[in-house]
């Protein structure tokens, strides 16, 4: 009775991890339809590819023409915005990450549509992930603590 009912608690987990995902992707697309983070370059890798977005709200410059005089090349940034928004909302790609540099971040986002396969979440590498994230952002960032006993 008991693997029984641990089994369903861990499909339970595995359901709010997925909820959770699927909140972190309409959050994403709400950023790009709201113009606050854009496409800032492609992470090419054999076989697939993925998107990195980035923009003010988390340090970096939205990404713009240089030629103040071309607003078509700003009209085609809008629409891949859209069209990535519009992508991660079907759920035909997720954000599977994050980039973090000086001073600045970016959502990673793939799927199977540009031949990267689907993330799904399973808890030993959640929790391993999780215990190194708690490790690194406690050694370097100034965060209360008690953030992590709450979770």
């Amino acid at each position: 009775m008991g693997t029984l009912q641990s089994k369903l608690e861990l499909q339970q987990d595995l359901q709010l991890i997925a909820l959770l995902q699927r909140d972190l992707n309409l959050v994403t697309a709400f950023l790009l339809l709201t113009g606050q983070i854009s496409i800032v370059g492609i992470f090419i890798n054999p076989g697939d590819f993925n998107l990195s977005l980035s923009g003010p709200i988390f340090g970096r410059a939205r990404l713009e023409s240089k030629f103040s005089n071309e607003p078509f090349i700003n009209t085609v940034i809008d629409i891949i915005d859209v069209i990535i928004a519009v992508l991660l909302i079907i759920d035909e790609i997720q954000v599977i990450g994050a980039f973090i540099g000086p001073r600045r971040f970016s959502i990673v986002v793939s799927g199977p549509i540009f031949g990267s396969r689907r993330h799904v979440p399973t808890l030993p590498c959640l929790k391993r992930e999780y215990k190194f994230y708690k490790k690194i952002v406690t050694k370097y960032f100034a965060v209360d603590p008690t953030v992590f006993r709450n979770i």
